[in-house]
């Protein structure tokens, strides 16, 4: 891993992160490429070929998102929670400096709140992370409870409320969102999941696909895997994060994630 370097937002472009020059980001650690535009992301890992609409206002937190994920604008997802059973609820009573700084630039909230060495904050303490699957589809102004898992493949309608998992493959909508069909036949979705298809680098083979015929292309694939001429994907990493109110990148050894074995 090299030293972390300082980098404008606009310059991320050339280490594969499209932005708007509006990135608000604690940390982001990503393949390339990803499209993230002007979102705010904490603590979040993107996989290759990760999309966000470029409207709105996404909020992520603790969230980690698959390879070709596609997340609808002003969408919420994971976001943190604040304790029902402490005396407060407010952000007093649990945050810390490193993780709200903006709250404790007014000395009035720093004299009452917790201190640098008061130890974990209570969201840092909690478990759940997000995670939304390879291929995954988030529409449009949805609501992603945080701990929840969506399956890869799975599509989620816009303006959802998600607050459980959702199984691969499945079409989930509503308030709260409630799976109502899988995208393709239970087959069909056995051998997507099995090929994992998104661990490969497909780009040689973009000329001798029609990805309109589903089950062509899975039998493509599947003998491309079996002949042994599927490489995997092992695109350049990097990680993201802000010091000092400018952000700073550095590169990682190794990929998110790797092709499956034989």
């Amino acid at each position: 891993m090299t030293e972390p370097s300082r980098i404008t937002a606009e310059a991320l472009t050339e280490h594969g992160l499209v932005t708007d020059g509006r990135l608000l980001v604690g940390s982001l650690t990503y393949e390339r490429p990803a499209w993230i535009h002007g979102h705010r992301l904490k603590d979040c890992t993107a996989g290759a070929f990760t999309f966000f609409n470029a409207a709105g206002m996404t909020s992520a937190f603790r969230v980690h998102f698959g390879r070709y994920a596609q997340i609808g604008e002003s969408s919420i997802i994971g976001p943190p929670e604040h304790p029902m059973d402490w005396f407060s609820s407010h952000m007093f009573a649990f945050t810390r400096p490193h993780y709200m700084p903006g709250l404790y630039q007014i000395p009035d909230f720093e004299r009452l709140a917790p201190d640098a060495d008061a130890g974990p904050s209570w969201v840092e303490a909690q478990p759940n992370d997000t995670y939304i699957g390879h291929e995954a589809y988030v529409g449009a102004g949805s609501f992603v409870k945080r701990g929840v898992t969506i399956g890869d493949g799975a599509a989620i309608g816009a303006r959802s409320v998600v607050t459980r998992d959702i199984p691969p493959y499945a079409i989930a909508v509503g308030a709260p969102a409630r799976v109502i069909r899988l995208r393709f036949a239970d087959n069909i979705v056995e051998r997507f999941l099995k090929l994992q298809w998104w661990r490969y680098d497909l780009a040689p083979f973009k000329r001798q696909v029609d990805y309109s015929n589903v089950e062509a292309t899975l039998d493509f694939y599947e003998q491309k895997l079996a002949d042994g001429e599927l490489q995997a994907l092992v695109p350049e990493t990097y990680r993201v994060g802000a010091k000092a109110g400018q952000l700073t990148v550095d590169k990682l050894e190794s990929p998110l994630f790797f092709a499956h074995p034989e």
